[in-house]
């Protein structure tokens, strides 16, 4: 997590003080997204027992380390979608290491494609968003098949990518207020 102020504006203003508040505050807002991250996997896995649990916490990890790693990468470190990627691996009764491995890929493409999702329009962003659930449920069930040594019906994983793929623009609108609050909590 990069802790540094900004540098000075060329036109007079007055700017804060670079003291230790304000840079607890910046910290505490680039840590907002991989924090509640984390404690709502542990929430989601721990207290639920709704159906449709573990396609929801890949919708949810995904969809947020996708919007995070594109708009605000310094909100969703590498080392932090790593943590989150081996808590929900961890909780979650699916195939040891591919939430992880999702995770990493989605942050890896978000992360390096960032500039280009931030100049085009929600659609085609949803759409890109749309083939790497695809892609990375049907990984997960062929990791699955391959652990079980035996076909697995290849229907939890299209309810997966479905609902990744479903709830990502609820996900996307709310992401977008916090993302005004961290930028810039007085006009929120």
């Amino acid at each position: 997590m990069r802790l540094d102020l900004p540098p000075p504006s060329s036109q007079p203003g007055i700017e804060p003080r670079a003291s230790l508040r304000r840079r607890l505050d910046v910290a505490l807002r680039l840590a907002l997204p991989w924090v509640s991250l984390l404690v709502g996997v542990f929430l989601l896995s721990a207290f639920s027992g709704l159906p449709g649990e573990s396609a929801l916490l890949f919708g949810i990890c995904l969809g947020s380390v996708y919007f995070w790693s594109a708009h605000l990468p310094e909100s969703m470190p590498s080392w932090a979608v790593f943590l989150v990627g081996l808590e929900a691996d961890l909780i979650s009764f699916g195939p040891p290491g591919t939430i992880l491995i999702a995770l990493l890929v989605v942050h890896g493409v978000a992360h390096t494609w960032r500039y280009g999702l931030s100049r085009i329009n929600f659609l085609p962003g949803w759409g890109l968003f749309a083939a790497l659930c695809i892609i990375l449920s049907l990984f997960q069930w062929v990791v699955a098949c391959v652990g079980a040594l035996r076909f697995i019906p290849p229907m939890s994983a299209l309810f997966q990518a479905g609902l990744s793929i479903g709830i990502y623009p609820t996900l996307s609108a709310l992401f977008v207020r916090v993302h005004r609050a961290i930028v810039n909590p007085d006009r929120a």
